[in-house]
């Protein structure tokens, strides 16, 4: 058994490069939560925007996604990920800069707000992007697992948090204030990146023209790979399905809650905020997980029983007893959510060939931003044929049968 002050093998603490990209991507995750909440915020109370117009912004950042995954992992592929990853700090930084800046000129205009919400989201994708290959690259195959788990534990930990941290940014500084003090968020981050000390690989190099696969080929290698592997296959089709499901409930729950429950507003705002610490318990709970099971069986079971949590919520009750049916549910449902988000990452990044990690990842993006506007229209079609709770109804059922098509079976460099 390793002593106290000695660092086990498959964990990352003590790792300082691994802990400045954390900070980097802690940074990154926050940021985007505080946009999501002070962009609308801004088109609503400075340029009293009408609510299509909110709708359209929100759009533009998953339309953005669609057009430009591919080409931006293809592009990030063959170029060294820690310059994407400043870059894109710095870019997001000087964007959101700008509206602050013609705020105070009076020059600030819907067109300039859309342009900014498109111009993070690339941000976001190049990030994600090379920040998944580029992790590959600084922690060792047995310490992949512990680096997701942190990873995960924050990303949840921004999720439950960071809209509450938009919250007070803005009621502290306006919205326009809170974009001022995001702006200096995404500098930390690009600087966090930037004290990562290992030098880093050189990257694959590109084809020459006229030589090996076509340019559609290449565009679209990272989904080739993983329909062609048989364990990554079910595993994006089961991720697709529980991320549109989870997508078809979310704007149902406002309504079931507050409507059908008779919960007050605050105890809706309590039902999505501590719920979502689960998440960072799950993702942290990943590691001892694997040690016992291995990656594919952590997986497969925390997959398995993600779901069915979801049944306490369209089964629940007015009062405290359904109030807490809808905690519980919710917050085991994020439990096993992250544990299998966490596990999925690093087999997936175990799996992947350097020459492709980039492509691959920005390819989960790319699934998730064009199946949740489907699920979503599901959910609403059923909620008004029937009802919200036969909504999240179905909700619940595609999350459970999507953890049965993942492979129990089957070993990794993690097993």
């Amino acid at each position: 058994m390793p002593s106290p002050r000695t660092p086990r093998s498959d964990r990352v603490s003590g790792h300082r490069d691994f802990q400045r990209l954390w900070a980097g991507s802690v940074v990154s995750q926050f940021g985007s939560a505080i946009g999501m909440v002070a962009l609308p915020v801004i088109a609503v109370a400075v340029l009293d925007v009408a609510a299509w117009q909110v709708s359209l912004l929100a759009g533009i950042a998953a339309l953005t996604t669609v057009l430009v995954a591919f080409p931006v992992g293809r592009r990030i592929e063959y170029t060294r990920k820690r310059p994407v990853m400043i870059g894109s700090d710095l870019l997001r930084a000087a964007t959101l800069a700008s509206l602050p800046a013609a705020h105070v000129l009076g020059a600030l205009t819907y067109t300039h707000l859309c342009a900014v919400a498109a111009v993070n989201a690339v941000c976001a994708i190049a990030f994600t992007g090379a920040s998944q290959a580029h992790l590959k690259s600084l922690v060792s195959p047995a310490r992949l697992i512990d680096a997701n788990s942190r990873l995960e534990s924050t990303r949840w930990l921004s999720i439950s948090v960071g809209p509450s941290l938009a919250g007070a940014l803005i009621a502290a500084l306006s919205a326009v204030g809170a974009l001022v003090a995001n702006t200096v968020g995404f500098l930390i981050g690009a600087l966090a990146v930037r004290s990562v000390r290992e030098p880093e690989p050189a990257p694959p190099t590109p084809p020459a023209p006229g030589e090996g696969p076509s340019k559609r080929s290449e565009l679209f290698a990272g989904l080739g790979f993983v329909w062609g592997h048989p364990t990554l296959r079910p595993i994006l089709i089961s991720w697709i399905l529980f991320a549109g499901a989870s997508s078809m409930a979310a704007p149902l729950t406002a309504v079931y809650y507050m409507r059908d429950l008779g919960f007050s507003a605050f105890e809706y705002g309590l039902l999505m905020g501590v719920p979502s610490l689960g998440g960072l318990l799950g993702a942290r709970l990943v590691p001892r997980l694997v040690r016992r099971l291995g990656a594919l069986r952590t997986l497969w079971w925390a997959s398995l029983l993600r779901g069915p949590w979801y049944f306490l919520i369209p089964f629940a009750v007015p009062g405290k007893a359904g109030l807490l049916m809808c905690g519980v549910g919710f917050g085991l449902v994020l439990v096993f959510a992250a544990a299998a988000n966490s596990a999925m990452s690093g087999y997936r990044q175990l799996e992947t060939p350097d020459g492709l990690m980039s492509r691959v990842a920005t390819l989960w993006a790319f699934a998730t931003t064009v199946s949740q506007p489907l699920f979503i229209l599901i959910g609403g079609v059923v909620a008004t044929l029937a009802d919200a709770r036969m909504a999240l109804l179905v909700a619940a059922v595609v999350m459970s049968l999507a953890g049965l098509l993942l492979p129990r079976g089957g070993r990794s460099a993690t097993d």
